[in-house]
């Protein structure tokens, strides 16, 4: 509740309300008490059903998942999602198959928008994209542990080249305590009056995805947002990504 409204009065209006950090009831109450309208806002849940094999059992649990998203976000008066998201893909195939079966229905039903998925390999978004008989709707965004410490060759490219957005999940990751890096951040973002964190961020953001970020304090929270009015230049990106290479 908390930490939502902080994240509120700082100005954010895209949230990621996880099952996996158990903050979706705190979430819910800390919107309905915020003045700033529903319709200011972006929410996507989270379902897990990873862990349920075969095509039926993984439809039955991702379904009970929605049904939990929607009943929890209901504490706060949330009727509608705007994205729904799977937290991991399920075991095989036929898995992967019922739980994209639960969140077609989710969204026929007029409870969410958009759909999406999370820690997807190339493979396991075809299995979407290639359901028998088509696919209804398919992944808007594919969250996955993007940053300066995790940009594998091709990560970027195979998810654009089927038309969904990478949306970093752990966005400075490895990035801040590593001893030989933030001296660099640090001497880059002095140029433009920011700090080691935001050029970590603003060189996401760059390279053509979005991040999630989390804080505990509102000056945090605000610097994470102030990322948006400088650029970093080519040989600047350039030596960043060297870091990792």
């Amino acid at each position: 509740f908390q930490l939502t409204t902080l994240a509120l009065e700082a100005g954010y209006r895209n949230f990621f309300a996880s099952v996996l950090a158990g903050n979706q009831r705190g979430f819910a109450k800390a919107v309905q008490a915020s003045p700033v309208p529903r319709s200011e806002l972006y929410i996507c849940g989270t379902v897990l059903s990873n862990r349920a094999r075969g095509e039926q059992a993984a439809y039955l649990k991702t379904k009970q998942g929605c049904l939990e998203n929607m009943q929890v976000m209901a504490t706060g008066g949330i009727d509608k999602l705007d994205m729904i998201m799977l937290d991991y893909p399920g075991p095989d195939e036929e898995s992967i198959r019922g739980q994209w079966r639960a969140f077609e229905e989710m969204r026929a039903s007029g409870q969410v928008d958009s759909l999406a998925v999370s820690n997807f390999s190339p493979s396991q978004l075809d299995v979407i994209l290639n359901m028998p008989g088509g696919v209804t709707t398919k992944p808007t965004v594919n969250q996955l542990p993007f940053s300066l410490a995790n940009h594998p060759p091709g990560l970027l490219e195979y998810n654009r080249d089927r038309g969904i957005h990478v949306q970093s999940w752990s966005p400075l990751s490895r990035v801040l305590t590593n001893p030989s890096w933030r001296p660099i951040l640090a001497s880059i973002g002095s140029k433009y009056g920011k700090s080691a964190a935001q050029v970590g961020l603003r060189w996401i953001v760059q390279n053509g995805a979005s991040f999630t970020t989390q804080s505990k304090t509102k000056e945090h929270f605000a610097q994470d947002i102030d990322i948006f009015n400088f650029e970093l230049t080519t040989d600047e990106m350039n030596q960043l990504n060297r870091l990792s290479s």
